[in-house]
This record gives structure tokens, C-alpha cells and sequence, in this order.
């Protein structure tokens, strides 16, 4: 009986397809909150590079007081 699956193949089969599909998730999941957590950071360095001055005039109207504006 060439060429014929049995169940127990069948079965190895499936298993081994349900741990790749169990991977394959983990690394989508893992891969968004490593973006999240790229772009929160990202965005708070920016955040702090528009707060830097050097003088008054960087600061859109504001004082600039050691290298912040107030």
C-alpha cells in the first residue's frame, strides 16, 4: 500500500502545522507591541528635541532657560 497517509501521519502533521501556526502568532504579537513600543519612544524623543533652545527664538515666544523652553 505505496503512497497511502496513515492517521498517525495525518495526525504529526496537523501538530506540526499547529505549533507553526503557534509561532507564527507569537511573532506577529511580539513584533506590534515592539513597534508600539518604537513609535511611543520615538515620538517622546521628539517631543523632547522641540522643548531644546538655544535662545529666546527658539522657544515660539517663550524665554529659553538652560537649554528649555518655559
Amino acid at each position: 500500500m505505496r503512497g497511502q497517509l496513515s492517521a498517525e501521519m495525518i495526525i504529526l502533521l496537523l501538530v506540526i502545522l499547529a505549533i507553526v501556526a503557534i509561532a507564527a502568532n507569537n511573532l506577529i504579537n511580539t513584533s506590534k507591541m515592539a513597534g508600539s513600543t518604537f513609535s511611543n519612544k520615538t515620538e517622546k524623543m521628539i517631543s523632547n528635541l522641540n522643548e531644546m533652545c538655544i535662545t529666546d527664538e527658539d522657544c515660539n515666544g517663550g524665554k529659553c532657560v538652560n537649554g528649555r523652553c518655559q
